[in-house]
């Protein structure tokens, strides 16, 4: 599935801004409203743009909604000559050449992956559960909702939950379907029913990666992060760590498990109060009980019985009593 969106910046002369307002009949500053009325439709209302000057220079930001583009829903690493076509046919349309687009910046990209969930019931278990899932991950703090456009205040939604840093990178979970419908907007076949996870990489971490203190350094450009290999490299460093293997089960079930085990009765009770614990407090104040080694203790005993540390409520309405990690076919792709 690999991306979903794109921010994409070109440093463009001062006659590229002149050719500009001359193909759009309008001044630079009017750029998108005019695009979108003269191109919007060919291009399936993928594209964002804004022209500024800093300092002197002039620049053209565009972004870019990659499915939306290419009109189907997995994005893959090959798909890059096409959408590489297709933006420099906006700059052919926009300023007249391509020659910008080799020296473009990288500024964001989204990764994607999306599971689907049929009932209704069980994506909204599902959010519920992971909202108890661990505070804080590296820098990465959790946040349920999303941001205001206008405020830049979170707004909570039961159906979206967040990692992030300030500025860095976000590891976000939320019901499509629902955010859509949030937005008035209409619901694609691709996102109907559709939980999607998504790392967002954002300028700072991307100058991070193309900067001499990374050990391998990246340049900050859409070719070297359409790459399956990194996609699936930035899944597992960033997103799984936040949500646990296993299972969920309510406690009864989880509980009849472990005590028909082999293990000892002291790790049985260990594990049975943990879950009592994180049931009625969540994840991280279980961590913040426990020494360093009986948390990772837990979580690898947990695992090892493919019981998720997160339990089904047992008074949630129509919960199942064991419901499978949506998340359980990325994890094999690991083992």
């Amino acid at each position: 599935m690999m991306i979903h969106t794109a921010e994409l910046t070109f440093h463009i002369e001062k006659n590229d801004v002149l050719t500009l307002e001359e193909n759009l009949g309008d001044n630079y500053k009017k750029a998108n409203d005019k695009f979108q009325m003269l191109y919007g439709a060919y291009f399936n209302n993928a594209y964002t743009i804004q022209v500024t000057e800093k300092f002197g220079k002039c620049y053209l930001s565009l972004f870019v909604d990659a499915v939306r583009l290419l009109g189907k829903p997995s994005i893959l690493e090959e798909d890059y000559p096409l959408i590489k076509r297709r933006i420099m046919e906006l700059l052919m349309l926009l300023i007249g050449h391509t020659d910008c687009y080799d020296d473009h910046t990288l500024k964001r990209i989204d990764y994607r992956y999306d599971i689907i969930i049929e009932d209704p019931h069980v994506r909204q278990l599902y959010f519920h559960m992971i909202g108890k899932h661990i505070n804080q991950y590296r820098k990465q703090i959790k946040r349920k909702g999303g941001k205001d456009k206008l405020t830049g205040e979170m707004i909570n939604y039961k159906t979206t939950v967040y990692h992030s840093t300030q500025e860095s990178i976000s590891v976000c979970c939320y019901d499509k379907s629902a955010e859509r419908e949030a937005k008035g907007c209409a619901i694609e076949s691709y996102e109907r029913n559709v939980i999607r996870f998504e790392v967002r990489l954002r300028y700072e971490h991307l100058r991070y990666r193309a900067s001499k203190r990374c050990k391998n350094p990246l340049p900050m450009q859409l070719a070297y992060y359409l790459k399956e290999t990194l996609y699936y490299e930035y899944l597992h460093k960033y997103l799984l760590p936040i949500y646990p293997k296993g299972d969920f089960y309510k406690f009864t079930e989880a509980e009849r498990l472990i005590r028909a085990s082999q293990i000892s009765p002291d790790n049985k009770e260990l594990l049975i109060n943990s879950l009592r614990k994180i049931s009625t407090y969540g994840l991280s104040t279980l961590k913040k009980q426990l020494t360093p080694y009986k948390y990772k203790k837990v979580l690898q005993l947990l695992t090892d019985f493919a019981i998720n540390p997160i339990l089904i409520p047992k008074n949630y309405p129509k919960a199942p009593p064991k419901l499978k990690n949506p998340l359980n076919n990325l994890y094999a792709k690991y083992e």
